[in-house]
C-alpha cells in the first residue's frame, strides 16, 4: 500500500504517490530496498492511483488497459470479477468537459464510486488515500494554510510520513485541459531506523516458526518442482526464483536475467547487459539491442535502442535501415522509396517521358534523382559489405576454454547485379546529360546537353533503365534482410560472451570458469571448467547410462517448495502442500481459552490456508472448464475423474465455509480473550475437528485434481486406447483385434504391419513402409490418384484411375496415356503427337534420322531423313477428300474417304507382272470411262524399249508418243483410228538435216530438199 495526496481545483488536479515496496513477515513491516513499484498509471487522459497488494494491482491495471471501452464502470466490473479480499485503493484523476473530476473506489464501500467534481471557482479540495491518510491530510492542510507552495507541500508532507511502507521516489502528476504532465519527482527523506528486508530476516522468521529445511550433498529425483534455486561459489551466483532467473558475477553485479525478466506488466525472455550494452529477447519487445546514454530527457531509462525488431510485425530496425520489403526515408522522415506499396518519389517522373521528350526542367529533376541514387547506391554497398558474410558460418571451437573461431569465407550474395544496373543507368543517361565522372558522380548542369530538349526514341527503355536499378536495389536489400535473418542472433565474444548458434545458447563468464548451455542435446546444463574440460554441475540427463533421460542432476542444490514423487506417483515430499502444525493448534486450545496473541497465530494460519484454498478452488474451476469442456471426445475414466474432482471441490468449499463460520466469533474482537466452552458453546474436540476436516478436504481435492490432470493427458509409455508413446519405439497404434498396427519413430520411419500370427502370439509382417530416406514400400497399393513430384514440388508424374498416366516435363511438355484419349504428347498445351484409341497415328512434326546424322530441314520447317513404312495415307479425317495412299510399290492420289469405292485419280508404281526385281516405273492418270475400262486413261512408262506416253480415247482408239531406246524409229507419234493433227499459228517444220524440210506458215508451204519426189 502507498499514500496518494490529491489537490483539486476546478481547472487542475494534482495527484501523487511514492515508489516504496514493503513486506510483512510475522506481522512486522519491512522495506524491500531492491524493488521500486509503480502506483500511478497513465491511462488515456487520466492518472489512476492503484496501490495495495502489487501483484493484484498490476494484473488489474493490465486487464484494464486491454479494455476496449475504458471507464469507471468497466474498471469496477474487472474488480468484481477478480477481487478476493486483496488490499487495494483506487483514485482516478481526470479532466472531463470543462472541469476536473476525482473518483475514489475502495473496498470499504464495496467499490461504489465516490465522485468529486463541480468545484466552485477558487475552491481547493484535498484528498488523501491509501495508508497514513489522516497524517498526510493534516500535514498538507496545515502547510496550505501557511501559504506554502504546492511543490514544498508535497515534499515536506512525504518526508514526514515516510516509514517502511512509504518512501523511495515521489511522483506528482498534473491533469488539466492541456492533458497530463509529470509535475514533480522527489527523493523522499526517510528515517534511519527503518527495518530493511533481507535474507537473514527471512531465515530468522522461518527458524522461529520451526520450519524444516533439507540439506544434502546431492538430491536426485525424477521430477523437480520448486520456487528458488541458487548455485553459488566464489566466482558468482546463479539464482532461479520461480520463473525468474538471475546471474551475478564475482563482484555481485547482476549481468543477466532469464525467464520472468521484468514485472508490471510481466515480461518473459532473456536479458544480458553491462554498463554499456544491453541485449533483450522477450515476449514484449521481441529482440532489442540498447546502448547506455546520458540523455535522460529523451531516454528516461538511460537506454537507447540501436537495433530492434518490432514484435507486432517483425520489422527489423537500425539507425540506417528499415527493412520489411524496403523503405527508404530521408532525414525528416519523408518516404522516398516504399517497395511494399510500390511508391517511388522522384518528382514527376511518371509524367517526364509521357511526350517522348526530355526538357531542361525535367533533366534537372533527373539529375537530382541521379545524385540521390548515387548516395543510396554507396550506402547499399556499405551495408552489403557489412552483412555479406555471417558469423553464423564462423567455425567455433566449442571444446576450448575461451571462445575460439575462424571467420567465414562464404559470401551470402553478390553486389555485381546492382553495380551493373547502376552503371548501365549512368551510361544510358549520358545520352541526354553530360556526366563528367561516374565515380564519384559529377554532372555538368551547365552543359548544352542539359539546356536543350532531347528526343527519347524509346520511352519504355528510358523507364526500364530506372526500373532495373530499383529492382536490383530492392533485390539486394531483400538479400541483406535474408542475411540478417540468416545470421539471427550470434553475438559471440563481443557481447558479454554470449553465443546463439548451431550449438544452441551458450553464456560464458569472463574468467572462463563457468558457462550455461541450452540446446537439444544437453537440455539446460551449467558447466564448470575443470581439468581442461567442461564438467556438468547442474544438467538434465540425456543418454546417461546411470540415470533415466530427463533426470535433473545437481551436485549442490538449494531448493524451496520442493516436491518429490516415486515412479508410481506417490508423494515422498511436497513442500507446497497445505502444511499445518496441529500441535500448535492443540497447545492453543489445551486450556479451553484463546488469548489475543494466540488469535494472531490463528489468524495468520487462517489467512495462509485461505490463500491456498482460493488458489486450489480456482484451479479446479479452470481445469474442469478448459481441459474437459474443450475436448472433442471423452471416456469413462475422465468422466469419473471429473465427477470426483467436482465432488471434492464441493466438499472443500463446505469444510472451508464451516471453518470460516466457526472462527468468525473468535476473530470478531482480536483483543478479547475467547472461551471455547463459555463463549462459543463448543468443545476442544469440535475446534480441532473443524481444522482437521478442512485439511483433509484440501488434500483430497489436490489428489483428485492430480488424478484428473493425469487422466486428461497422454502419459509416456502408458497404453491409451491402444496407443503407446515412448522414447524407444516412438508412437505405436495397435488395432483392437491385434491384427494391424502402425509405428512412427526416428529409427525406422513409418510402417504399417499385419499380424500373421494370433492375438496371443503375434507375428508382425510389414505391409506398408517408409524408411528414413523417404523411400516408400508397399506389398499392395491401391489408390485413385498418385502424384510424383519433381525437385521443386511440382507435378512430375500423375497416375489417376480416370485420367490414366500423365507425365509433365520441365518446359511445358506433357505425355498422357489413358483408355479415353489413347497416347498424346503436348508442348505448352499444343498437340504435337497422338495415337487415338481407334489406332490412328497423327503428328504435327515428324523427325526420323540416325543418331549420328543431322536431320535435313525442309523449307517449311519440317524434317525428314529416313522413313520405312508398310502403308501411309494422308487423310485428315473421315470426310470425302483428296488424299495420297502409299503402299507396296505404288503411290496413289485418290478422292474418297478410304473405302472401296474411292476414285483413283493418279498413281505412281512399278509395274512388275513377272514378279522379278526389274519393275517398270509407271505413272497412271485418270479414272477411266465410268471406271469400267482404261478409256480416257493416260500412262507414262519407262521400260527397256522406250520412254512412252500412251493414252486411250473414249472410243478406245489409242494415241502414243514413244521415245525408243534404239532401232530405226527413234520417236513415234501415233494416233490409231483418229486424225493426227499438228497445229501452230506461226510455223510447223518437218526437217531432216538443214537441207531437207517442209515449212508450213500462214503465208504458205515451203518444201526444200536435195530432191523432191512427187508420186
Amino acid at each position: 500500500m502507498s499514500n496518494a495526496l490529491v489537490f483539486q481545483t476546478r481547472e487542475k488536479v494534482f495527484i501523487s504517490a511514492d515508489s516504496a515496496v514493503s513486506v510483512t513477515i510475522g506481522g512486522v513491516i519491512y522495506r524491500d530496498e531492491g524493488t521500486a513499484a509503480q502506483k500511478l498509471f497513465h491511462v488515456d487522459n487520466s492518472i489512476i492511483f492503484c496501490s495495495g497488494e502489487l501483484d493484484y494491482c498490476y494484473k488489474l491495471m493490465g486487464a484494464y488497459r486491454l479494455q476496449k471501452d475504458r471507464c469507471v464502470d468497466s474498471l469496477r466490473n474487472l474488480i468484481y470479477q477478480s477481487y478476493t479480499n486483496e488490499a487495494i485503493d483506487i483514485v482516478i484523476a481526470e479532466y472531463v468537459g470543462e472541469q476536473t473530476r476525482v473518483t475514489q473506489l475502495s473496498p470499504y464501500n464495496d467499490f461504489n464510486p465516490v465522485v468529486t467534481t463541480n468545484l466552485p471557482v477558487d475552491a481547493v479540495n484535498i484528498i488523501s488515500a491509501g495508508i497514513r491518510t489522516k497524517e498526510a491530510h493534516e500535514i498538507s492542510y496545515k502547510y496550505l494554510m501557511q501559504g506554502y507552495k504546492l511543490e514544498s507541500i508535497y515534499k515536506d508532507t512525504y518526508n514526514q510520513i515516510s516509514f517502511e511502507g512509504i518512501g523511495g521516489t515521489l511522483y506528482v502528476y498534473r491533469i488539466s485541459k492541456d492533458g497530463v504532465q509529470l509535475y514533480l519527482t522527489h527523493k523522499i527523506t526517510e528515517p534511519n531506523f527503518m527495518r530493511i528486508f533481507s535474507i537473514d530476516v527471512l531465515k530468522d522468521f522461518y527458524l522461529k516458526q520451526k520450519k524444516h529445511c533439507i540439506v544434502g550433498e546431492r538430491i536426485y529425483g525424477k521430477i523437480f518442482m520448486g520456487v528458488n534455486l541458487a548455485l553459488e561459489d566464489e566466482d558468482g551466483v546463479l539464482k532461479f526464483q520461480g520463473s525468474k532467473g538471475e546471474i551475478f558475477d564475482r563482484n555481485g553485479r547482476l549481468v543477466m536475467k532469464l525467464g520472468l525478466v521484468n514485472e508490471n506488466p510481466d515480461v518473459f525472455g532473456l536479458w544480458s547487459f553491462n554498463d554499456i550494452t544491453r541485449v533483450k529477447m522477450d515476449d514484449r519487445e521481441g529482440f532489442v539491442i540498447d546502448r547506455a546514454t546520458t540523455d535522460l530527457n529523451t531516454y528516461p531509462d538511460s537506454w537507447q535502442k540501436v537495433m530492434w525488431a518490432d514484435p507486432s510485425d517483425g520489422t527489423l530496425y537500425t539507425h540506417d535501415l528499415v527493412a520489411e520489403n524496403i523503405k527508404i526515408v530521408n532525414d525528416i522522415g519523408k518516404t522516398i522509396l516504399d517497395a511494399e506499396n510500390n511508391y517511388l518519389d522522384i518528382g514527376d517522373f511518371k509524367d517526364i517521358v509521357m511526350d517522348n521528350k526530355l526538357t531542361t526542367l525535367e533533366k534537372m529533376q533527373i539529375i537530382t534523382e541521379l545524385y540521390k541514387i548515387e548516395a543510396g547506391y554507396h550506402r547499399m554497398l556499405e551495408q552489403a559489405e557489412e552483412y555479406k558474410r555471417s558469423q553464423r558460418d564462423d567455425i567455433f571451437d566449442m571444446d576450448a576454454q575461451f571462445f575460439s573461431k575462424s571467420p567465414s569465407t562464404i559470401d551470402l550474395y553478390s553486389t555485381t547485379p546492382l553495380t551493373n544496373a547502376y552503371f548501365d543507368l549512368l551510361n544510358y543517361m549520358s545520352r541526354y546529360i553530360e556526366i563528367v565522372t561516374q565515380t564519384p558522380l559529377s554532372i555538368n548542369v551547365n552543359s548544352p546537353k542539359t539546356e536543350q530538349t532531347s528526343e527519347i526514341p524509346d520511352r519504355a527503355e528510358f523507364i526500364l533503365k530506372f526500373k532495373t536499378y530499383y529492382d536490383e536495389e530492392k533485390n539486394l536489400r531483400n538479400k541483406i534482410e535474408d542475411a540478417q535473418f540468416y545470421s539471427g542472433l550470434n553475438m559471440g565474444q563481443f557481447y558479454d560472451n554470449v553465443v546463439i548458434g548451431e550449438y544452441g545458447f551458450i553464456a560464458l563468464r569472463n574468467d572462463g570458469k563457468y558457462r550455461s548451455v541450452l540446446n537439444a542435446t544437453n537440455g539446460l546444463a551449467l558447466q564448470k571448467w575443470e581439468r581442461n574440460q567442461w564438467v556438468n554441475k547442474v544438467y538434465a540427463s540425456i543418454g546417461n547410462s546411470t540415470y533415466e533421460d530427463g533426470t535433473l542432476i545437481a551436485e549442490d542444490l538449494v531448493a524451496k517448495r520442493l516436491r518429490i514423487e516415486t515412479k508410481l506417483g506417490e508423494v515422498l515430499l511436497d513442500a507446497d502442500a497445505l502444511n499445518f502444525d496441529f500441535s500448535v493448534l492443540d497447545s492453543i486450545i489445551i486450556d479451553d481459552v484463546i488469548v489475543s496473541t494466540e488469535k494472531i497465530t490463528l489468524a495468520n494460519n487462517y489467512k495462509s490456508i485461505t490463500k491456498q484454498y482460493l488458489t486450489l478452488k480456482e484451479q479446479i474451476k479452470d481445469y474442469v472448464k478448459t481441459i474437459y469442456n474443450d475436448r472433442d471426445s471423452s471416456y469413462y475414466g475422465l468422466d469419473d475423474a471429473r465427477n470426483q474432482l467436482q465432488a471434492a471441490g464441493n466438499d472443500l468449499a463446505y469444510s472451508y465455509d464451516a471453518l470460516t463460520a466457526y472462527m468468525a466469533p473468535i476473530f470478531a474482537d482480536m483483543n478479547r480473550t475467547t472461551h471455547i466452552g463459555a463463549d462459543l458453546g463448543s468443545t476442544r474436540f469440535e475446534f480441532h475437528q473443524k481444522w482437521e476436516n478442512f485439511y483433509k478436504s484440501y488434500e483430497s481435492a489436490r489428489a483428485k485434481l492430480a488424478d484428473f490432470l493425469e487422466k486428461s493427458s497422454l502419459q509416456l509409455g502408458r497404453n491409451y486406447n491402444n496407443t503407446v508413446i515412448d522414447a524407444e519405439n516412438g508412437i505405436v497404434v495397435t488395432r483392437g483385434n491385434m491384427m494391424n498396427r502402425t509405428t512412427l519413430n526416428a529409427t525406422e520411419g513409418i510402417k504399417i504391419e499385419k499380424n500373421v500370427g494370433s492375438a496371443g502370439s503375434p507375428v508382425w509382417e510389414k505391409r506398408f513402409y517408409v524408411d528414413l530416406e523417404g523411400n516408400l514400400f508397399a506389398d499392395e497399393l491401391s489408390t485413385r490418384r498418385l502424384r510424383i513430384l519433381d525437385g521443386k514440388l511440382g507435378d512430375a508424374i500423375i497416375l489417376d484411375w480416370e485420367d490414366g498416366i500423365t507425365i509433365n516435363g520441365q518446359n511445358g511438355e506433357q505425355i498422357r496415356l489413358n483408355a479415353n484419349e489413347g497416347i498424346a504428347i503436348d508442348v505448352n498445351g499444343e498437340p504435337r503427337f497422338w495415337i487415338h484409341n481407334d489406332g490412328t497415328l497423327r503428328a504435327k512434326r515428324l523427325i526420323i534420322s540416325d543418331d549420328d546424322v543431322d536431320p535435313i530441314e525442309l523449307p517449311d520447317g519440317s524434317f525428314i531423313s529416313k522413313l520405312t513404312v508398310n502403308e501411309v495415307r494422308t487423310m485428315e479425317d473421315r470426310n470425302k477428300q483428296d488424299y495420297v495412299w502409299v503402299k507396296d510399290q505404288f503411290i496413289k492420289f485418290i478422292s474418297g474417304n478410304g473405302t472401296s469405292i474411292d476414285e483413283e485419280k493418279m498413281a505412281l508404281y512399278l509395274d512388275n507382272p513377272t514378279g522379278s526385281l526389274n519393275g517398270i516405273p509407271t505413272i497412271k492418270m485418270g479414272i477411266g470411262s465410268n471406271g469400267l475400262n482404261d478409256n480416257e486413261v493416260g500412262y507414262i512408262i519407262k521400260d527397256n524399249d522406250a520412254f512412252k506416253l500412251n493414252y486411250k480415247a473414249t472410243n478406245g482408239n489409242e494415241r502414243r508418243l514413244w521415245f525408243n531406246r534404239d532401232g530405226v524409229d527413234g520417236v513415234i507419234l501415233e494416233s490409231n483410228g483418229d486424225t493426227l493433227k499438228l497445229k501452230s499459228n506461226t510455223k510447223i517444220m518437218l526437217e531432216v538435216d538443214s537441207n531437207n524440210y517442209i515449212e508450213l506458215t500462214p503465208h504458205g508451204i515451203n518444201l526444200v530438199g536435195m530432191r523432191i519426189d512427187l508420186n
